[in-house]
């Protein structure tokens, strides 16, 4: 049973060490939500490494509902807070938020943490909380996959 727990642990350990870092580039999608006058919406954005640990990424979130359909775009820099080879790799965000005024004011400084699993695709997890005016201030969640190259 030793041997055998041994050389699945090896095989484990190697098919990981033979993955690949992911790449410079990143585009990814999914829902985004939170305690917002704003219903469930999709997302889209693309983000960029620049130099080391620093990244520069846009995204555009959309609405449709009943009392609410609009536009918001984000876009900012994160800096990555680990390495860029660990299966899941937490970043800060800080970033302005723009729209026509019928989300949010019409732009908006938010700062926020994300959480990366998986090196080329998989999930990613952000959070944005921003317009520190309103108390509480506005918090989103977006949850989606991501494919770097």
């Amino acid at each position: 049973m030793r041997k055998l727990l041994l050389a699945c642990t090896a095989a484990l350990s190697s098919l990981v060490q033979a993955q690949e870092p992911p790449g410079r580039v990143m585009l990814e999608g999914g829902i985004v939500g939170g305690n917002s006058v704003a219903c469930p919406g999709r997302y889209v954005g693309i983000s960029g490494q620049v130099a080391g640990p620093v990244s520069l990424y846009g995204m555009v979130e959309n609405y449709r509902c009943v009392d609410l359909a609009g536009s918001a775009n984000r876009f900012g820099m994160s800096v990555l807070l680990g390495r860029s080879k660990w299966l899941v790799r937490p970043a800060l965000r800080w970033g302005v938020e723009h729209d026509d005024g019928s989300i949010s004011q019409t732009s908006e400084a938010s700062s926020g943490a994300s959480l990366t699993l998986g090196r080329r695709y998989r999930a990613r997890f952000i959070l944005h909380v921003g317009n520190f005016s309103r108390s509480p201030p506005m918090v989103l969640l977006q949850m989606g996959g991501y494919f770097s190259f």
